[in-house]
């Protein structure tokens, strides 16, 4: 059985389940080189099949996690009952939901069309499945998930007519607890914010749940409040009109006035602190339907690390899994597996995120390609590359990782990451300059399994989320005062742990650093700069060499490359 999984709204990709097997997934953006590129995603399709030695034609299913389509059974009454109470309760908001639900047909339309000329033209019609793109995120999540059962929570800023769902999931069957129409979105209204702040909606998010730190949630969270909340039987509902629209535009003057004469910092608290409290109060209206305390979070809000810590440490909750391609980038992996689950009755094989194209690369070859760097150097080190690179941590070379297969999702892994000491405070600024970015939260640190109990608090080896950094954990005293780098104003940190199991290589260094400098951690940053996607080709890791963004290019952990006019510590290793 095949199952190939396509997206082409927003982050474009594909992937491949191949009996019952995550073989391949990447999005699109590693290939073409434009960040959250929202296109058709021919190389990714081309990459996955070519990955497990088959044609499209022989592809038995195509699965789509957009219906882009009004379900009467999902939808209709609860759009019945939602513009029934405006009517009666805000009657002035109704042309807000109009809009909002036109422009929801719309804006799918022309995907939806994209999607369906590419199946006319290849003759797949009969092999089809539409997946609710909400169901896409929520049993996806939960599939790919280490548990039986659980409480699958989804929330973004909208797909097929809806923000947000519970479910709970068990052996043979599921029970919907709870769905929000796409009017009464959290994920609108974090964007919103983003975008009141001067950020990218749908992009800078991360920034806001940096600065929030800084600031004093309480100063504001009426005003959030006014925006969205949550009511007494548990819904969450919107407030529109001036203070706020299900959409990314539209701000009145008022709202503008209002917000500019607040600290920035204080806006991000309240906003933060806000969607935390409606989530978690989401959270524990459900939880104790859920034999076993275990949730399941996915869709584009849980890309919020933050707000996923207040929901582990929810009453009741005692284990979270938020899917590693939480947003709709992860899609054709999570519709994939759905269809895949149907037609076989088993649940799939995800054996990592490492899913994408391979760092595997001839010496030769490597040659051919370095003819285009001048300036550019390279060795080929057997079993000493440990050593190298433990002496090059130690001369504060930063290090760029271009090893195994590329990671899908947004994070980096260790893979596709920038390395570096963790000890070095104001390395949040220099580096960030290098990387051309703009962040308010520090770097992130990668540790060895054997380490994190004494570095994060509450850390436990079956904790799923720890593997992605896609959580934020309080940082015990002594690694907050070792490893500052990587420790938030608030004290918090968001982890990759690593095992041995699952990256020998890299979790060995990371044992032999920690023996050698006391830091249990390096720095793990994605490798890439701002506004450019994860780097993707041997040429993508290349570049910012030359552009002197890292010291050093590990490929393959077979080669280092470097930049001869700019590298005095590979000078004296060749020497």
């Amino acid at each position: 059985m095949l199952v190939l999984g396509i997206t082409n709204n927003d982050l474009a990709g594909a992937c491949l389940v191949q009996d019952g097997t995550v073989v391949a997934a990447v999005s699109e953006e590693r290939f073409t080189r434009i960040k959250d590129h929202k296109t058709w995603p021919q190389q990714s399709i081309d990459y996955v099949l070519k990955e497990a030695g088959v044609t499209l034609s022989e592809v038995d299913r195509v699965a789509y996690g957009w219906q882009a389509g009004f379900s009467a059974e999902k939808h209709l009454l609860l759009y019945v009952d939602r513009i029934s109470e405006e009517a009666r309760l805000r009657p002035e908001a109704l042309p807000h939901l109009r809009k909002r639900i036109s422009d929801e047909i719309v804006n799918d339309r022309e995907k939806r069309g994209e999607f369906d000329a590419f199946i006319e033209e290849n003759g797949l019609r009969g092999k089809v499945v539409h997946v609710d793109h909400h169901e896409s995120h929520g049993l996806g999540a939960f599939l790919c998930s280490p548990f039986d059962q659980a409480l699958v929570v989804t929330c973004d800023g909208r797909g097929d007519f809806q923000s947000l769902t519970v479910t709970h999931y068990f052996p043979g069957g599921e029970e919907v607890l709870q769905r929000e129409t796409s009017i009464d979105s959290l994920g609108y209204f974090y964007g919103r914010i983003t975008k009141l702040l001067g950020f990218r909606p749908n992009r800078h998010e991360g920034k806001i749940t940096g600065l929030a730190a800084n600031g004093d949630p309480e100063k504001l969270l009426p005003l959030m409040r006014r925006m969205i909340d949550v009511e007494e039987n548990g819904a969450i509902r919107a407030r529109c009109g001036d203070w706020y629209q299900p959409s990314y535009e539209g701000y009145s003057e008022e709202l503008l006035r209002e917000i500019a004469t607040h600290d920035p910092a204080d806006v991000a608290a309240a906003a933060q602190r806000h969607v935390e409290n409606l989530l978690t109060a989401v959270v524990a209206r459900h939880i104790g339907k859920v034999p076993g305390g275990n949730v399941c979070l996915s869709g584009g809000v849980f890309a919020n690390v933050k707000l996923n810590q207040r929901i582990f440490d929810t009453e009741g909750v005692r284990n979270v899994y938020v899917l590693p391609p939480m947003g709709d980038g992860g899609l054709p992996l999570q519709a994939a597996v759905i269809v895949a689950h149907r037609e076989t009755g088993e649940r799939p094989r995800v054996p990592s995120m490492a899913l994408g194209p391979d760092a595997a690369i001839s010496e030769g070859r490597l040659e051919e390609i370095l003819h285009d760097y001048p300036g550019l150097r390279y060795r080929r080190i057997g079993e000493g590359m440990q050593e190298t690179l433990l002496a090059a941590l130690g001369a504060d070379q930063v290090i760029g990782t271009y090893r195994g297969r590329m990671e899908f999702g947004p994070r980096a892994l260790g893979r596709r990451s920038v390395i570096y000491g963790t000890a070095d405070v104001t390395m949040n600024d220099w580096l960030n300059k290098r990387l051309n970015r703009t962040e308010f939260m520090p770097f992130a640190p990668i540790t060895a399994e054997d380490l994190a109990a004494d570095c994060y608090v509450g850390w436990e080896p079956d904790q799923p989320s720890a593997l992605f950094m896609t959580i934020t954990y309080d940082c015990h005293e002594t690694f907050a005062k070792a490893c500052p780098a990587v420790v938030h104003v608030d004290n918090t940190a968001r982890p990759q742990i690593v095992r041995a199991q699952d990256d020998p290589f890299l979790h060995g260094l990371l044992m032999a650093w920690y023996d050698r400098s006391g830091q249990a951690a390096l720095v793990n940053t994605s490798f890439n700069k701002h506004e450019e996607p994860i780097v993707g080709s041997h040429r993508d890791a290349l570049d910012p060499l030359m552009d002197e963004v890292v010291d050093l290019l590990l490929v393959d952990d077979v080669y280092l490359v470097w930049k001869e006019s700019a590298n005095a510590f590979m000078a004296g290793q060749v020497a």
